[in-house]
């Protein structure tokens, strides 16, 4: 039980809130535009990528918040910041990877 408190900490849950929050605002985006490609809500791509969302931003949340027992109200704000940007970072960070070429034999 105490690893769970450790890993669930106030930092990690607010980070996954954050992740949580993207997906939700760009679904909020598209629900309002009328010619935007709908979602379909009955496929579970859907769910997935919210739940990848989710466990990326707990992550990087859990490896930035590591340790950190007290959270005032600026640390819960950048908690949450760093959730919503977490998806948005591991994706810039796995395009600055250089693309390998498959070599023709």
């Amino acid at each position: 039980m105490e690893l769970l408190t450790k890993i669930f900490s106030e930092g990690v849950i607010l980070s996954a809130l954050g992740g949580l929050a993207y997906p939700l605002l760009t679904l909020l985006e598209r629900i309002q535009q009328e010619n935007a490609k709908k979602i379909n809500l009955k496929d579970l791509s859907f769910y997935v990528s919210i739940g990848i969302y989710v466990f990326l931003a707990s992550v990087v949340g859990y490896i930035y918040f590591n340790g950190k027992v007290d959270f005032g109200v600026n640390d819960r704000l950048l908690a949450v910041h760093v959730g919503i940007t977490s998806p948005l970072l591991i994706r810039s960070l796995a395009s600055a990877f250089p693309k390998q070429k498959l070599l023709n034999n």
